[in-house]
């Protein structure tokens, strides 16, 4: 994973800092905002976040069959399934490249990234989302959220971009080519009225066959 983990990029590994600067730059309504915009269709069926922080997405996503959130940072898990842990809820520590750590026998109809690709180089990009469409059924998707580099971009948004620990922060045709051949449909849209401060996001969905 290619991101800067030293120095004051610790503080984000700790998930009450973390969300606490999530809720600044964002706003507390942002989860529930953001959700709508971009989870319709969720209802009933089951989803899956690949770096799933402190799991805060998973209020959101109540609405789902079964929510699965994987994250590396066991201190971010320990705290999502205090949190948000329930029989709709579950949370692993460990990394989508384990298989052995997700139950391929459940039927998989989304998996779900929010500012995950930035941290990513372009082959382990592929590698992860090669992961996601194997583990998704057929017609399942990839939704995601990432910041994204563009023309006429509000110098405040310029300069966050360039505090971000990842490393690959791309434009959308570049998040666009990082998607390895299963997926048949990969849309990319820029919003930039996400956050109280000036920011602009790519939401991507992609689909497979």
């Amino acid at each position: 994973m290619a991101e800067r983990t030293r120095g004051i990029y610790r503080l984000v590994t700790v998930p009450a800092i973390y969300q606490r600067i999530q809720t600044a730059l964002a706003g507390s309504d942002a989860y529930a905002r953001v959700g709508k915009l971009v989870f319709d269709g969720l209802d009933g069926k089951n989803v899956l976040e690949i770096g799933c922080g402190p799991g805060r997405w998973a209020t959101v996503l109540r609405h789902t069959k079964h929510y699965t959130g994987i994250d590396w940072n066991s201190r971010h898990i320990e705290q999502a399934r205090a949190q948000y842990g329930s029989p709709q809820a579950s949370f692993i520590c460990g990394d989508l490249g384990d298989t052995a750590l997700i139950n391929s026998d459940t039927p998989l109809h989304a998996v779900i990234g929010i500012g995950i690709l930035h941290h990513l180089d372009d082959a382990i990009a592929r590698n992860v989302l090669t992961r996601a469409a194997e583990l998704l059924v057929p017609g399942g998707q990839f939704i995601g959220i990432e910041p994204v580099i563009h023309k006429g971009q509000n110098p405040i948004a310029r300069l966050l971009k360039a505090l971000d620990s990842g490393r690959h922060i791309r434009s959308t045709a570049g998040y666009e080519q990082v998607f390895p051949p299963a997926y048949i449909n990969v849309t990319t849209h820029i919003r930039q009225d996400l956050m109280r401060v000036p920011y602009s996001h790519c939401l991507i969905n992609a689909k497979i066959a």
